[in-house]
């Protein structure tokens, strides 16, 4: 799961972004929780989101699965703005 902080967009950009941003592998997008409220700013939103990451060839190693979560990370915080919290 990652949660994301300070969205201004709806999920439905977040869920086009990731797709977007890994084709082969990204099999799923969820979201599982949406804040606003306290300690964030009134525009804003937070979204904890689940991706599943799917090889039919082979197992996916952590180098691979951090490659790929860090290029749909990348391009929320390049798009939207998103931070990692």
């Amino acid at each position: 799961p990652v949660d994301l902080f300070g969205l201004p967009a709806d999920y439905a950009e977040i869920e086009k972004i990731a797709y977007n941003s890994e084709r082969k592998f990204l099999k799923e997008v969820s979201l599982f929780d949406v804040y606003e409220g306290r300690h964030l700013p009134e525009d804003k939103k937070s979204y904890a989101v689940n991706f599943i990451l799917q090889d039919y060839e082979k197992t996916l190693d952590e180098k691979r699965i951090e490659k790929i979560m860090h290029k749909i990370r990348t391009n929320l915080e390049k798009q939207l703005g998103a931070q990692l919290r």
